[in-house]
């Protein structure tokens, strides 16, 4: 009789880490120690952007609204299990990275990457890319955001891994589902690893025969219809959680026309996503190639990724279709990159919605080691691309983690200058003639407009990540900072209370702050003028 033998979970683990290449492993710590390195200084200190005043200390903003259905179902599990999802910079730091880690070693294991410093490499452009900074600006998302990353990746792992395997598919769908859930710019992730296992496969696959290309070709066709069938799963979910909640798709982000594309958006976003593809070389993209240092070592990529292609197409003798194929596959691969821009033609796209594009410089590093596997190179030639490579890689992560560091600095000195003008606000409401604690305080006007207060985050102009203001002082971020951090929580009135009051002459009339006047009794109200306004 057969007896089923009874492991421990270390015996599991033991096993399955044993089992997992030495590449694998070394992608996985250069992300983690990379990832410290870049963003410690955003998981030890409480820093926020304009998001994260208003959802402190525990909310996860619009999340159904925006067809983020499974955002707002781990946000509701984390309140179930946690009573809250909170704000935590250490331990949603921690854990976002734990997950971008993971995903680093399955990029690596999905290319079969054998060079560890390659694999270490990768791992460290993962973590450090400037979109994983704009995702820490978020830091009470920033958990779920890398796990829809993980997501993406785990989709493509699966669909690479398991070609025969329907189970396998099926859950890659589901991934894509739960990826787009989360967060929709990240399907581009999947798209990219797809496309660049299949120009691989066919440079240096050894596609030859009558019988590998039949095979290569289904395995185009089953990429397709995963990444379709994971795109028409998101909606057939996003439809049935809209219709059950009764919640409307919001418009803010183009989130209401998403997978809505007219022939005229489509050309010009396929236009947009070529133009930022040449851009990065010459201009900030997203806060993405922000200084010249960055922009001159994407010129140097591109210089010897046209080299890499060159070898190819002039060392591999023949095999024209591959060729073509390759051709296709490259010119492809910038819409690959910049595919949020076809995907939501009416949104304002930026940093946090370009993780994509970090497969562009993991792409770079997987050709140049192909090709020196592959191609009859000489001794010279091979040793020279290999040092210039890993030291040109080598070189644009330690400037990202350069430019995340300098980003969360910067973060830190608008809080700084947040926090003393918003006190020096709240000492003159409560200094205003005939302050009570019981009278309300009613705040109109959008935006402080004070020269005095000129000095931004004081280094905003050199770190230019998308997801943060060098100011917070307008009017909702203004209301947060008083109450959530500064704990001064007086009645502020409905919105209907306000407009209310600001169709009174009497108001309309008041100088805006800082001036003399800007702050009055009214009617046992205090009325705070933050600038002039338009009347709704």
């Amino acid at each position: 009789m057969n007896t089923i033998r009874w492991k421990m979970p270390d015996q599991y683990l033991t096993e399955w880490y044993r089992n997992l290449s030495g590449a694998v492993k070394t992608a996985f710590y250069a992300a983690f120690a990379a990832g410290l390195a870049a963003h410690l200084y955003q998981f030890t200190n409480k820093l926020y952007n304009y998001d994260e005043l208003a959802n402190t200390p525990g909310g996860i903003g619009l999340s159904t609204e925006q067809g983020r259905w499974l955002l707002n179902w781990m946000g509701r599990f984390m309140r179930s299990v946690f009573g809250g999802s909170y704000s935590l910079p250490f331990f949603n730091g921690i854990f976002a990275l734990l997950f971008l880690a993971l995903s680093a070693g399955m990029v690596v294991s999905v290319f079969q990457v054998r060079n560890k410093l390659t694999a270490g490499l990768i791992g460290g452009l993962m973590t450090v890319f400037p979109a994983v900074v704009s995702m820490y600006f978020f830091m009470f998302l920033a958990l779920y955001y890398a796990i829809g990353i993980f997501f993406s990746v785990f989709a493509a792992w699966l669909t690479v891994k398991y070609p025969k395997n329907i189970i396998a598919n099926i859950a890659a769908v589901v991934m894509i589902a739960c990826s787009l859930g989360v967060y929709q710019a990240y399907f581009p992730d999947t798209v990219c690893i797809l496309l660049i296992v299949v120009i691989l496969k066919a440079a240096f696959g050894g596609v030859k025969e009558k019988k590998e290309w039949k095979e290569f070709f289904l395995m185009i066709a089953r990429f397709l219809v995963v990444m379709a069938a994971g795109v028409a799963v998101y909606f057939l979910i996003n439809k049935a959680v809209l219709a059950v909640t009764h919640i409307q798709l919001t418009s803010y982000q183009g989130g209401d026309t998403m997978g809505k594309i007219t022939i005229a958006q489509l050309i010009s976003a396929l236009k947009s996503c070529y133009t930022s593809f040449f851009d990065m070389g010459f201009s900030d993209v997203m806060g993405i190639s922000y200084n010249r240092t960055v922009r001159r070592l994407i010129k140097v990529v591109w210089i010897l990724f046209a080299a890499g292609i060159g070898a190819y197409l002039v060392l591999k003798k023949k095999e024209y279709l591959n060729k073509v194929i390759v051709l296709c596959g490259i010119l492809v691969f910038p819409v690959a990159m910049f595919l949020i821009y076809v995907m939501a033609p009416n949104s304002y796209c930026y940093t946090l919605m370009a993780y994509s594009v970090v497969f562009f410089f993991v792409f770079f590093l997987l050709w140049l080691d192909a090709c020196s596997r592959n191609l009859k190179l000489h001794a010279p030639v091979k040793s020279i691309t290999n040092w210039v490579s890993a030291l040109l890689t080598a070189a644009l992560v330690i400037v990202f983690v350069w430019y995340a560091n300098g980003n969360y600095m910067a973060l830190e000195y608008t809080k700084y200058h947040d926090f003393s003008y918003v006190q020096t606000l709240v000492t003159k409401i409560r200094s205003v003639e005939d302050y009570s604690q019981d009278k309300p305080v009613i705040v109109v006007g959008t935006q402080i407009n004070d020269s005095t207060n000129g000095m931004g985050s004081l280094i905003g102009d050199t770190f230019t990540v998308g997801g943060k203001a060098d100011t917070n002082l307008g009017y909702n971020s203004l209301l947060y900072l008083m109450s959530d951090y500064l704990g001064f929580s007086p009645y502020y009135g409905t919105y209907e209370e306000i407009q209310n009051w600001m169709q009174r002459e009497v108001v309309r009339e008041m100088p805006s702050y800082p001036a003399d006047g800007s702050i009055q009794v009214i009617d046992d109200t205090i009325i705070v003028k933050l600038s002039d306004y338009e009347i709704n």
